[in-house]
């Protein structure tokens, strides 16, 4: 299981896109008009490293590798291949958080079992 949460703040996206998101992510996210555009991009980032804190490892690979399907409202499934056992799927859900802020929950496509985040 990986979690991430992000303030929603101003991020320079144009300059972070083709380091950090797919082509099909950046056709989304450099496609949403401005105020919603930081916000586009950070579901992106929030996603992904909800997905490699799962895995363990971290933003230590290639951002741009990990498809996140930016226009899908979620939750969404995330493949990765980072693992040495082969491709695993990631299931990504939104979590409820306070306005201003943004995170993700990431458990393995094929786990049963609800999970509940609460702030401490």
């Amino acid at each position: 299981m990986g979690v991430d949460v992000e303030a929603l703040r101003d991020v320079r996206v144009t300059e972070l896109a083709g380091a950090a998101l797919t082509a099909a992510e950046q056709q989304v996210v450099l496609g949403t008009p401005e105020p919603r555009r930081a916000r586009a991009f950070l579901r992106c980032w929030t996603r992904k490293e909800a997905v490699l804190k799962a895995v363990g490892i971290g933003i230590t690979t290639s951002l741009t590798t990990l498809e996140t399907s930016a226009a899908e409202p979620g939750p969404v499934v995330v493949t990765t291949d980072i693992a040495s056992s082969g491709p695993v799927q990631w299931r990504v859900s939104d979590v409820s958080v306070p306005q201003g802020w943004v995170a993700f929950l990431a458990l393995l496509a094929t786990a049963d079992e609800a999970v509940t985040v609460q702030a401490a």
